[in-house]
């Protein structure tokens, strides 16, 4: 069912003009279509099915210039701001423009350190920063980036029984961002097995209400711009992984 619901979903984002998107779902869109292209690129036989890597490699360009144009907007809120700075370097591992990636590493920096000052101060403590440290981390190999999004992870599954059921989406992606980008954390044992535990309470409650996101979006007969992107975004990684896992490949 997913399958045909992907292929679906697929069809409406492709004809969407980004002029007619609000920004809240540029994200949701650039990221769909950054596993689409991951999965193409593997298994080069989907072209038939999602159109060939260079024209998703186009739109994946085309959705990364409206989201570098917004960075300019200073008045945009700065949680906003950081996950169009996250979403800019994201695009840029695949589309290596260094405008993009200096763009993205200024604004970066712009919103850590406050005028005025030499040292990182965060400005809130949200999963977007904790992604942002994570990316300026990786581009940069400034360790106390990686030393900061450490403490934000620490802390969000310390409280995480508390996050709505978005909050609790938003913050699993970016533990799984730290992990992948930083590392696994290094922990006593027991605190390692409270983590295990927590991981896996994590994973079950983000499936869910990601099913029940997808549950809402059928009902709705997929009208809201914001939902179309996330369930694009969700069904193109289960749609990637789902291929690996049937060709015994493993990524991250």
């Amino acid at each position: 069912m997913e399958k045909n619901l992907f292929r679906e979903v697929y069809k409406q984002v492709c004809g969407l003009a980004l002029k007619d998107c609000p920004p809240s779902s540029l994200s949701g869109l650039l990221h769909g279509y950054l596993s689409v292209y991951s999965m193409v690129r593997v298994y080069p036989w989907l072209e038939d099915e999602y159109g060939c890597l260079w024209d998703i490699h186009d739109r994946i360009r085309e959705i990364a210039r409206v989201i570098q144009e917004l960075l300019k907007d200073k008045d945009i809120p700065v949680d906003t701001r950081a996950g169009y700075v996250v979403d800019l370097m994201d695009a840029y591992l695949l589309y290596s423009d260094l405008k993009f990636l200096d763009m993205a590493l200024d604004t970066a920096y712009e919103i850590l350190i406050p005028k005025g000052s030499n040292k990182i101060v965060l400005p809130c403590r949200t999963p977007n920063i904790c992604r942002l440290l994570c990316n300026c981390y990786y581009f940069t190999g400034e360790d106390e980036c990686g030393v900061l999004a450490k403490n934000l992870v620490t802390e969000a599954l310390g409280v995480s029984r508390k996050f709505s059921c978005e909050e609790l989406g938003d913050w699993w992606e970016a533990i799984c961002f730290y992990e992948d980008v930083v590392g696994a954390m290094e922990l006593p044992p027991k605190e390692q097995i409270r983590l295990e535990e927590e991981r896996i309470r994590l994973t079950i409650s983000v499936r869910q209400w990601k099913d029940e996101m997808i549950e809402r979006f059928i009902e709705e007969t997929g009208e809201d711009f914001g939902i179309l992107a996330n369930v694009f975004k969700v069904l193109a990684k289960r749609n990637f992984y789902e291929y690996n896992e049937l060709n015994g490949k493993i990524f991250h």
